[in-house]
């Protein structure tokens, strides 16, 4: 290759790579946001449920004793720990 050949090669080159590294750099990046399930401790099985006798006004107590404890064992598993 003749000298002048080279001379405006390498001011092309030059040129080219001059123009890129005034360019500031960007930084390309995704976040992606995914459910993830926790496994909690919670309760094997319900207790028995009391039958409802509308003569009978212990029923009702006992009735109204069992949704309580299953209110309180619903609250445990929804906060990550077994009811007592």
């Amino acid at each position: 290759m003749k000298p002048l050949n080279k001379t405006i090669a390498a001011a092309t080159c030059g040129l080219i790579l001059a123009g890129c590294a005034t360019k500031e750099p960007t930084v390309i990046t995704r976040t992606v946001y995914q459910e993830v399930k926790i496994p909690v401790v919670c309760i094997e099985e319900m207790p028995a449920k009391p039958k409802f006798k509308a003569t009978d006004p212990q029923s009702a107590r006992e009735l109204m004793a069992y949704f309580k404890t299953c209110e309180e064992l619903l609250r445990g598993c929804v906060n990550g720990r077994a009811g007592n």
